[in-house]
């Protein structure tokens, strides 16, 4: 068993048989060498530089582009299965986690050099030069979305161009443009001057042509003004009279909506009227139908009452039957039970009777010829063990008299 402590910023996972069974920041644990692995991974971040000398405008012009991109591992089981973080104990782990994070960097530059050629290839180099801190904003969202930088665990924290450069004759041609530019402004500059004296003159004497067309214009307005006060005495005439019109019409329409008030509100007592007799009409009928209703709902109950009690005698004499053809089947059982068990025993006594003593028993009544030709052919069957026999005639006549009466039985 081996103690080790990391560092704070280091984030350690605890590898058993395939399987991560500890991570965190920082650890401090014992571990068995040979069972156990252990990988190690920065939780800094860090600054990759980057300077791409190599890149062509759309007007094919040479431009080189030098940035700082910042990142870090925020998916450590993802980077630690693309990159090699393995901890070796005895050995420069530093170096070795500072070798695989150049070896990180180095991927993550050739990701911003192909957004870089993409972007640079689009513009010329007035605007190439011009868009520094668009193509970081560019790029730092090309590598969001980048399924590659996803799968190294990495979050991109920031991108920053340092500087956009074209090469030597392109900056000269262009500083050449500009400083032409600059003198043209300056010209550009005695020639406004020139022109705005020219102009404050123009203006002067506008100003007083202006002065005695205004002078007319109020005269003019002065006339306008008394033509409209008389304008607007004959209107206040006429709109006199069109009010006196207007009281009157007024007054003729109140006198015509209080008679049709009154007229509304006689309607209106004499539907009420009805509406009333008519609800009257209504409860009657309804309460006459309620009654009918719940003379019929109880004739439906008796009815059904009725039913149901036929219903359950059935259901009883139904469950009687039932119970009577399974007592009749249990009876019929027991009886076949009964007549087997009989017929057992008797089967059993024959398999235990002794069948020497039957024998016994059946010779006891046979006569003494048959029992003598019986002996003689069991005597017969067992010849090959008997030595020497001696038989007189007599016996020889009764023996032979018995075997013809057994063949004759035997025949019969």
């Amino acid at each position: 068993m081996k103690f080790k402590k990391f560092n704070p910023n280091d984030y350690v996972m605890v590898v058993k048989n395939g399987k991560i069974v500890k991570q965190g920041l920082g650890l401090s644990l014992f571990y068995n060498e040979l069972t156990t692995n252990i990988m190690v991974a920065p939780s800094t971040a860090f600054d990759g530089a980057f300077a791409f000398d190599d890149l062509v405008t759309s007007d094919y012009q040479r431009v080189c582009v030098q940035g700082v991109t910042t990142y870090m591992l925020t998916d450590y089981e993802k980077a630690t299965q693309m990159l090699d973080f393995s901890y070796n104990r005895g050995a420069a782990v530093y170096e070795k986690i500072g070798s695989t994070m150049a070896l990180l960097e180095k991927r993550i530059n050739n990701i911003i050099k192909a957004i870089v050629i993409r972007e640079v290839s689009k513009k010329d180099v007035r605007t190439v030069i011009r868009c520094a801190d668009e193509m970081a904003k560019v790029i730092v969202d090309k590598l969001a979305e980048d399924e590659a930088v996803t799968k190294l665990g990495v979050s991109i924290v920031g991108v920053s161009i340092l500087g956009i450069n074209p090469n030597t004759e392109t900056r000269k041609a262009l500083e050449a443009a500009a400083r032409e530019e600059i003198l043209k402004e300056q010209d550009d500059a005695i020639y406004m001057r020139r022109n705005a004296a020219i102009e404050q003159e123009r203006v002067i004497k506008e100003n007083e042509i202006n002065t005695e067309i205004k002078v007319a214009e109020k005269e003019r307005e002065k006339e306008e003004k008394e033509q409209e006060m008389l304008r607007y005495v004959q209107q206040c005439q006429l709109d006199m009279k069109k009010e006196e019109q207007e009281r009157e019409q007024a007054m003729k329409l109140m006198a015509l909506q209080a008679e049709l008030t009154m007229n509304n509100e006689k309607q209106e007592k004499e539907q009420a009227m009805r509406l009333r007799a008519l609800k009257a009409n209504l409860a009657l009928d309804t309460e006459k139908q309620e009654k009918e209703l719940e003379l019929r709902e109880k004739a439906a109950a008796k009815k059904m009452e009725i039913d149901n009690e036929e219903m359950l005698g059935k259901i009883e004499l139904e469950k009687k039957n039932k119970e009577y053809t399974a007592l009749e089947a249990e009876n019929a059982k027991i009886k076949a039970d009964q007549e087997a068990y009989a017929v057992e025993g008797i089967v059993r006594a024959y398999n235990n009777l002794n069948v020497a003593l039957v024998e016994a028993c059946a010779m006891a009544q046979m006569d003494p010829k048959t029992l003598m030709a019986r002996a003689f052919m069991n005597i017969g069957e067992n010849a090959d063990k008997i030595g020497t026999f001696n038989m007189t005639p007599d016996l020889l006549q009764t023996i032979a008299n018995g075997i013809g009466e057994n063949l004759v039985k035997k025949q019969a």
